[in-house]
């Protein structure tokens, strides 16, 4: 009896690492994704991911796809290759208002070049955020092959930016030295 229960529980922990999802806080986050480009679709995998909290409320789970895994920040800011974050909103305190500022302030705070270039894009990815709501997620995906970040609420384009400048503004959100959140940055470096 003791090598049957064994066995059964060998085979579940088996079964469970071979699946394609990750479990986190109730979402499930692909190990790999194809992202839409003008190349056709684009591989990219899992390099890490991780929940947003504040005072204990969890606001969101985040993956960040990458064409190849690495743990340094650096290198995938200043690269040009096709990238793709996906934000799981879990939290009713997650509102379209709050979502925008957050994603301001945390442009202004992360980004270290001159941000008056960005401004005008800044605004206009904000006006995609109209549909956001608890359930679904957002997924902002810079392709290498258009030089855009193409922003997706559950999975439907709502709008693109231009620039390879616009990417690591964006993406310095989470992976710049002053970023939203280290423990969250940590996690998406695959830490």
């Amino acid at each position: 009896m003791k090598k049957i229960i064994l066995l059964l529980a060998f085979l579940v922990s088996f079964s469970s690492f071979s699946q394609d999802d990750l479990d986190v806080d109730g979402i499930k986050i692909k190990k790999s994704i194809k992202v839409r480009d003008s190349g056709g679709k684009t591989k990219l995998v899992l390099n890490g991911y991780g929940i947003r909290d504040k005072m204990w409320i969890n606001l969101y789970v985040q993956a960040l796809y990458l064409t190849e895994k690495t743990d340094d920040p650096k290198k995938i800011l200043d690269s040009d290759e096709t990238i793709a974050t996906r934000l799981y909103v879990t939290s009713s305190l997650v509102t379209r208002e709050k979502l925008i500022k957050a994603i301001e302030e945390g442009i202004e705070k992360s980004y270290q070049s001159e941000i008056e270039p960005l401004r005008d894009r800044m605004h206009k990815f904000m006006s995609f955020f109209e549909n956001v709501t608890e359930k679904g997620y957002l997924e902002f995906v810079y392709s290498k092959e258009d030089v855009k970040t193409y922003v997706f609420i559950n999975d439907k384009l709502t709008g693109e930016i231009e620039g390879l400048d616009f990417r690591k503004a964006l993406f310095g959100i989470w992976l710049e030295e002053r970023c939203v959140d280290r423990t969250l940055k940590k996690r998406l470096l695959g830490k």
